[in-house]
Parts: structure tokens; C-alpha cells; sequence
């Protein structure tokens, strides 16, 4: 028989001791423990001598870490300070940095955005933009209207067109203004009155269809460049435009007073049911087109558009918005 003892590397066989085994098979036995031993040794030291390696190389790169010099953590001021002073419009790769449109600050800017688009003899373009600055649309809605959102089957005028908006999808119920009118009897009649009732009110040249978005920015913008306004002139201007005129030329108001008497009389929790039970939000809606429509067709005596140092034109827009969608709901 044999014995086996396993020290985690090395296998050690040897026979077991006799009881009276001679000095021969002794030395035998000795001399094979002792190689396996020395075996056994060996392999311990290859071992040993790999993770000392490894401890003094994961050492250095402790030593390392910790005398590496630390990056300071600059201040705002240092920050503010290494910032560039001279603003530039362009990007580094040579484009133009996209900038928010402005809306018309007089009559004199409105009117040369037509003369220009009349003289070149685009009529569509310039009742996109008669149209445009007329209803305050954005440009999704505006380039998505369709001829029989103004005209009946007889080609006669509607006196109203409901529009689903597309970034609210809410309904808006917009009234045709006399600017409307005349400004799409105007295209109309470059068209002799040919077309189909269900094609777009502005159709691509290209494709007779739907105008992309990103064309009818270009019209406008090229435009302002080439007549030099000292605005920036894209595709929402002509809504910015339209809350700017609305805001200087609608003066009217309404009787507060007389609204929360009939709330209390009808039995209405919030004044805003009140104002819709009595059509006032349409009312108001109403008036303030009518008066944009003036503006357009020139019959104000208001040339210079600047709403207010109380309000910005963003929050004019943005207080459309707030009442379109509670007049909608």
C-alpha cells in the first residue's frame, strides 16, 4: 500500500512504514519524501515570488495615485474670467448659431415684406405672410390649411374655420378676417380660381403638396435678408408679430364687474365657465383679430409696434396660448 498526502500543489506519494522494514526499503522511502518535498518547495517558491510581483506592482501604482499632483477645482469668478469676451455667430464649424425670431416693430416692416415679395411677383409668399401675421398661427398649423377651411362648396367665404392644433391638439376656432379675405382672393385670383377645394392654401412649388416647414422659414428669412431689416425675420415671427399688433392695437376690456355678478346670479364655481357660457373668451378673440386685420390692411394710425416695457413678446405669445386653451376646453 501507498500513501497519498496532498499539500495543495504537490501530490506526495510513499509507501507506509513497515514494521520491520529493513534499512534498505528505510532509505528508499526517505530519499523518495524527501524529493517530492523538495519538489513541493520548489513550486511554493515560484508562488511566492509571483505575488511578491504583484504586491510591489499594485504598491507603485498606489505610491502613484497618492503624489500625483491634484487639479484644483477652479472658482466661478476664475471660471468667468477664462471665458471667451468676444461673442461670435458662428459655431466652430463655420455655421450660423440659430437665433429666435423677432416680431415687427412697425407698419414700414410689415409693408416691405410684401412690397418684396409683390415686386418678385410671389404671390403665395406674400399671402403666407399677409395671412400669416393676420391669423397668429404657428407655422405647422398656418402651412397645413387647406382651401376648404375658408371656402364653402360654392367658393363662397366661411365666416370661421376650425383648426386642430397640432402641438396642442387643441381646437381653434379662428375668425376669417377682412386681411383673410382679401389676401386669399388675392392668391386665388393669380390661380383663376382653379383648384381643388381640398389642396394646401400654400402647396410646394416642387411637389403641389404640403410645404415643408423648414421651406417656409427660408422664405421669410430670405426675405428680411435682402431687405436688410434691422430684425431677425423666420417663420415665427409672423405669430409673434400678430400677438405684438393685437396687444398695441386691442384696446378693448372687459366688464369684470359684470362677470362675477352673472357667475353669482347663474351659480358658477369659476369665473372662466361664466366667460364661456357668455362667449366672452370668443368675443375677445374676435376683437383682438379684427384689430390685427386693421393693422394689415393699413387702417390704424399705430405704426410703431412695441407692446409695453411690462411684458416681453414671448410672454404676450405665451399668454395666447393660455387663453386659446381655456377658451378650447
Amino acid at each position: 500500500m501507498r500513501n497519498e498526502y496532498n499539500s495543495g500543489a504537490v501530490v506526495l506519494e510513499f509507501p507506509i512504514p513497515r514494521a520491520f522494514e529493513t534499512d534498505a526499503e528505510k532509505l528508499s522511502r526517505l530519499e523518495l519524501e524527501n524529493k517530492q518535498l523538495v519538489e513541493e518547495l520548489a513550486v511554493e517558491r515560484v508562488m511566492r515570488r509571483d505575488a511578491e510581483e504583484r504586491a510591489d506592482r499594485l504598491q507603485r501604482q498606489v505610491n502613484e495615485l497618492e503624489n500625483a499632483p491634484r487639479r484644483k477645482r477652479r472658482t466661478k469668478t476664475e471660471m468667468e474670467a477664462a471665458a471667451p469676451k468676444v461673442f461670435s455667430e458662428f459655431k466652430s464649424d463655420g455655421k450660423r448659431k440659430p437665433r429666435p425670431a423677432d416680431p415687427i416693430r412697425s407698419y414700414e416692416d410689415f409693408a416691405a415684406v410684401q412690397n418684396y415679395f409683390l415686386e418678385n411677383g410671389k404671390i403665395r409668399d406674400w399671402a403666407m405672410w399677409t395671412i400669416g401675421v393676420s391669423l397668429g398661427l404657428r407655422i405647422s398649423d398656418l402651412l397645413s390649411l387647406k382651401i376648404c377651411y375658408l371656402l364653402n362648396d360654392d367658393k363662397t367665404f366661411r365666416q370661421r374655420m376650425h383648426i386642430v392644433e397640432q402641438k396642442t391638439l387643441k381646437i381653434n376656432n379662428c375668425l376669417i378676417t377682412q386681411s383673410v379675405i382679401d389676401a386669399a382672393t388675392k392668391l386665388f385670383d393669380s390661380m383663376n380660381w382653379d383648384f381643388e377645394l381640398d389642396d394646401y392654401l400654400f402647396k410646394s412649388n416642387k411637389t403641389k403638396g404640403k410645404m415643408f416647414e423648414e421651406y417656409g422659414w427660408k422664405i421669410l428669412s430670405d426675405a428680411g435678408k435682402a431687405l436688410s431689416l434691422p430684425i431677425i425675420i423666420g417663420s415665427h415671427t409672423m405669430r409673434k408679430s400678430f400677438a405684438n399688433i393685437a396687444a398695441c392695437v386691442d384696446k378693448s376690456s372687459i366688464d369684470m364687474n359684470a362677470i362675477t355678478k352673472i357667475q353669482g346670479l347663474l351659480n358658477h364655481s369659476d369665473q372662466r365657465v361664466t366667460m364661456r357660457y357668455l362667449g366672452t373668451y370668443q368675443q375677445m378673440f374676435d376683437r383682438a383679430r379684427e384689430s390685427v386685420s386693421d393693422f394689415v390692411l393699413g387702417k390704424t394710425d399705430i405704426h410703431e409696434i412695441v407692446a409695453g416695457n411690462n411684458y416681453t413678446i414671448d410672454d404676450i405669445v405665451s399668454k395666447i396660448d393660455q387663453l386659446e386653451k381655456k377658451l378650447s376646453n
